[in-house]
């Protein structure tokens, strides 16, 4: 598991993908570029529900087939959905996302394409 957190500015959505991107790159190679698509859009959704001075927690967990990719963030519930939801839906095999007074998680599980897998091209 690799965890980190970051404030929310602009800056930490190019932190977050290139972090993301390094551990997929060394623990699922496959899984890189999609990693950065998600952690840029999970920053980014982020950011906009935080306050200054408040903080975002990423969270990496890698199986044996798979990159689960969390964000944490303190703002609630966000209905909000958008580019980054549709972002989300193209690249993951699964997704979700919950808020209540604690905050909101939004995560997604990433695993290399079936296609990927077996030589077949789209």
């Amino acid at each position: 598991m690799y965890r980190q957190s970051l404030p929310p500015i602009p800056d930490s959505i190019e932190s977050a993908a290139v972090w993301a991107r390094g551990i997929a790159q060394a623990e699922r190679p496959d899984l890189a570029s999609d990693a950065e698509r998600v952690a840029r859009a999970l920053m980014s959704a982020a950011i906009r529900r935080t306050k200054r001075g408040e903080r975002i927690h990423t969270r990496i967990d890698v199986m044996h087939d798979s990159l689960r990719i969390e964000v944490h963030d303190p703002g609630g519930c966000d209905h909000a959905g958008g580019f980054e939801t549709a972002e989300l839906s193209s690249v993951t095999t699964s997704f979700g996302a919950s808020g209540d007074h604690s905050g909101h998680r939004t995560w997604v599980v990433l695993r290399e394409r079936w296609e990927a897998r077996h030589g077949f091209q789209k």
